[in-house]
């Protein structure tokens, strides 16, 4: 890393850390960290608010692009809460990725922050069920959440008593794949199948992208010879739903759900993001689906105050072509985000030109001076590229925006002007 690149990446956290009335948490939130920084409030900013003319001016030549497409724009001030500039803002387009943070939201609502995931197996006679719990992070192996832990386990408590094996997913029901999702997403190593249990999330080979047709069964099939491994004698069972009558002898919990949250944002996880979509909907409702996580996270928007006027949601992970919501919406979210609403999210989006799926952009071009500075959430689809994000502004007010094109021709030009969108606005007094 250049002695630039450390430059702006240190005055990028040190704006966004000072910058005010928002409250910020900039501690970089992996998935083996125990937590991340609370956010520490500031004192009152004497930073100028960007006008609305002042936006329009700075905004005007980027937004023209053709390379855009069918667009909608959106920037708000996050200490006040006010909209500073939209342009097509309020419309529903297809948001990709950037609906993750919508999911985000909605987890860490409904399901709180220091939630952990089980998987569990109980016995009932000779009889062992694996049942899953909705972790998407499951492991074949490793120290922490894995089916080689659950085997040991299991294998202290039976021995050497044979013993048949089933599994249980009644936790999620439905389809498995999204309306408007593409039936070749598992095999090309996009999402898995959507199941309450999947390890090492549906991957035949935990270092591949390809994914397994039915990541519940899998699971269990690995599990049989983790116990074989162990000493136990297993028959492979069906799928069935566990006996309310069976005792549990083995369980392993996932990292906290705002860790699950930070990674999911970060690396833009679909499976996770499903998975979280999941059981919002299974706190809800009872019962996980595709449906009843679009629910949640829709009651969860109305409840924050976030307008759902024209939206549509059909997953979790926004790889939906069906998915709809205006950049108005995306950007309120991350006006709760910044303002420390919802502290752990901020920390978790990717840093322009370092981290996640930022670490490759704002490196070259009239963007490469927003590097260190923007923290956003990304998005791309075929046709469709994204960013909604933070950003303080060149006198240190920090802005929220959101900007969603559909209808692209190249995801290379798209992602230029949405990333120099950005940078206009770092390098923006726009008084």
């Amino acid at each position: 890393m250049t002695h630039e690149r450390k430059t702006a990446l240190f005055l990028g956290f040190l704006l966004l850390w000072c910058a005010s009335p928002v409250t910020q948490s900039l501690a970089f939130a992996g998935e083996n960290s125990t937590s991340v920084l609370n956010p520490i409030p500031v004192a009152q900013s004497a930073a100028p608010i960007p006008t609305t003319a002042g936006l329009t001016s700075a905004l005007r030549a980027v937004l023209k692009r053709p390379a855009l497409g069918t667009f909608g724009a959106w920037v708000g001030d996050p200490a006040t809460g006010t909209t500073l500039y939209e342009s097509n803002g309020v419309s529903p387009l297809l948001p990709a990725s950037t609906l993750k943070l919508l999911t985000a939201v909605t987890a860490l609502k409904v399901l709180s922050p220091s939630r952990r995931i089980a998987t569990r197996v109980v016995v009932d006679g000779s009889t062992l069920t694996l049942i899953g719990g909705g972790d998407a992070m499951l492991a074949s192996s490793g120290p922490g959440a894995s089916l080689a832990t659950l085997a040991t386990q299991v294998a202290n408590q039976v021995q050497s008593t044979p013993v048949t094996l089933n599994y249980d997913t009644s936790l999620f029901s439905g389809r498995t794949l999204a309306a408007g999702w593409k039936k070749s997403f598992p095999a090309a190593g996009v999402a898995a199948p959507v199941q309450a249990l999947m390890v090492d999330q549906g991957r035949s080979n935990p270092r591949g992208n390809s994914r397994v047709a039915d990541p519940a069964k899998y699971a269990m099939q690995l599990f049989a010879k983790a116990l074989r491994k162990n000493g136990v004698k297993v028959t492979i069972g069906a799928k069935v739903k566990a006996p309310t009558s069976a005792t549990q002898i083995a369980k392993v919990e996932s990292i906290p759900v705002q860790q699950l949250v930070n990674h999911m944002l970060t690396d833009s996880d679909n499976d996770l993001a499903e998975s979280l979509a999941h059981l919002s909907g299974v706190a809800q409702s009872g019962t996980g689906t595709f449906a009843t996580g679009a629910a949640a996270m829709k009651n969860a928007a109305s409840e924050l105050g976030i307008p759902i006027q024209g939206m549509k949601l059909f997953d979790g992970s926004g790889l939906s072509r069906k998915d709809r919501i205006a950049a108005q919406s995306i950007g309120k979210i991350l006006v709760l985000a910044a303002n420390g609403s919802f502290d752990g999210i901020a920390p978790a989006l990717a840093v322009a030109g370092f981290t996640g799926t930022l670490s490759d952009r704002f490196l070259t071009g009239p963007q490469k001076i927003a590097a260190g500075f923007v923290r956003a959430k990304t998005g791309t689809l075929s046709s469709d590229v994204a960013l909604a994000g933070i950003v303080p502004d060149i006198s240190g007010r920090v802005l929220v925006f959101a900007i969603l094109a559909n209808e692209i021709s190249s995801i290379a030009k798209a992602r230029i002007a949405v990333d120099q969108f950005a940078a206009k606005l770092r390098l923006c007094g726009c008084e």
